[in-house]
């Protein structure tokens, strides 16, 4: 029960910092920002390739079948970090944005031999960004700001169930259910320049999403050989609607940046829904059991994994505003490979190097996103590197996985905004060691 309310008081302290902003990109004023654009320590380091790759000691909540292959008896709680610096360029002007950010909060365990549950918190839309201009009407200088702000939340609770568990053959299948909610504020600010005045006018439109959500996922791994194993997984969240109530309301003030001072011209409330198609993933990873390696007193069993995925995201359309009707497509691919030198180090670890003990992911990606600018989507292209470190006292599935990935997001035409970033993501896994199994039966002779 303590840890059960310490479990619900974190959600709370949570949910309050991933409701911060989490992007800074300026086209995210379009529609309900970024979504569908999750990061993670391990899978950005493959590519960004989450729907077939699984391993009893991590958690995969974006694949929720992946659930019941969870290690029996292991609690696992994956915590995600992560820090972006962004260098936005257009023409002559240049601007640095940095923002950090708590990802993911998820705990999972398996309740039977076939089942596994999950149950967490993490963003499913994003919304960031400040752009300023100034205009010279020919009798006075005005100052336009455009500013977004916001995060919808998803709170989840997933369920797998494993249809084939045999030694070399798996099929499972799973859903996440979850709860979104949150507030994506896009404010437009006008204001004279005069030194002897802060006169202007604010307008600001609210979008609060409340609504239930969901997504099915499927996974398949079959040992072909004993050293080469397949596997095949997807996800898929259907068509569905989110109810969403979007305010506008129209300011004047002489004061602009006294909010207490605004004088109120007109407030309009609508209630809608937002429309949003099928959107789907698919993935394949290849593992491959190399040959022992024979060093001094010791042998090395290492392996070798490689992961190919490609995805489709529609954007919303919407009932309350044809503002927010995007009816482009956003897609991605990417690869990924991960080499370990020990298959088992937990059984291993005595005689074990601490190099010996990493695990190496290095991973690249091409994702078209629902962004257009001048007629021309834009791309968001990079590579990643990262290092899983297990933590191996005590016999714990506990690790540390860290990612560095670099790269561009732009249209490549003449004079078209330009970013070039560099993120940093830490992700933390905790699981009880093996004497002190959380959430276990017990039981007296």
């Amino acid at each position: 029960m303590r840890f059960i309310l310490n479990t619900l008081f974190y959600f709370l302290c949570l949910s309050n910092a991933v409701g911060q902003n989490l992007t800074t990109h300026p086209l995210s004023f379009s529609g309900i920002g970024e979504f569908g654009q999750n990061s993670h320590s391990i899978y950005d380091c493959l590519g960004k390739g989450y729907s077939a790759y699984n391993d009893s000691s991590q958690l995969n909540f974006f694949n929720p079948a992946t659930y019941s292959s969870m290690s029996s008896g292991n609690t696992l709680l994956s915590l995600g970090i992560n820090a972006r610096i962004s260098n936005y360029t257009q023409g002559q002007e240049s601007v640095v944005m940095p923002v950090a950010m708590v990802d993911h909060f998820v705990l999972g365990f398996k309740i039977m031999k076939r089942m596994g549950l999950a149950f967490g918190l993490s963003p499913f839309s994003k919304k960031g960004y400040e752009i300023s201009e100034r205009v010279y009407t020919g009798v006075d200088s005005l100052k336009y700001i455009y500013s977004g702000s916001g995060t919808v939340n998803k709170l989840f609770l997933g369920y797998s169930y494993s249809l084939i568990n045999r030694k070399k053959i798996k099929l499972s299948a799973g859903f996440n259910a979850g709860f979104l909610w949150g507030v994506l504020q896009n404010d437009r600010m006008s204001l004279l320049i005069d030194n002897n005045s802060s006169s202007g006018g604010l307008s600001k439109t609210n979008l609060a999403i409340k609504s239930l959500q969901y997504d099915l996922g499927l996974y398949y791994s079959h040992f072909i050989t004993n050293k080469y194993q397949l596997s095949i997984g997807g996800t898929i969240e259907p068509a569905q609607q989110f109810n969403a109530t979007m305010e506008s309301a129209f300011y004047t003030s002489n004061t602009i940046y006294n909010p207490a001072s605004y004088d109120t011209l007109s407030i309009n409330s609508t209630k809608g829904q937002l429309v949003s198609k099928t959107n789907y993933s698919i993935g394949m990873t290849h593992k491959f059991i190399l040959g022992a390696l024979k060093r001094k007193n010791k042998t090395l069993h290492p392996n070798l994994i490689l992961t190919t995925s490609y995805s489709l995201k529609n954007s919303l359309s919407s009932t309350l505003d044809s503002s927010f009707i995007n009816i482009y497509k956003g897609t991605h691919i990417g690869f990924g490979i991960q080499y370990s030198p020990e298959t088992n180090p937990y059984e291993n670890s005595t005689s074990l190097k601490f190099l010996d003990k990493l695990t190496y992911r290095i991973g690249g990606f091409y994702d078209k996103m629902p962004y257009f600018q001048n007629g021309k989507q834009f791309i968001d292209r990079g590579i990643s590197v990262g290092l899983g470190i297990p933590i191996l006292t005590q016999l714990s599935l506990s690790s540390i996985n860290l990612s560095v990935s670099a790269g561009q997001r732009s249209n490549f035409n003449v004079g078209s905004l330009n970013e070039n970033y560099m993120a940093i993501n830490f992700g933390v896994i905790l699981s009880p060691a093996n004497f002190e199994r959380w959430f276990r039966k017990r039981k007296i002779d």
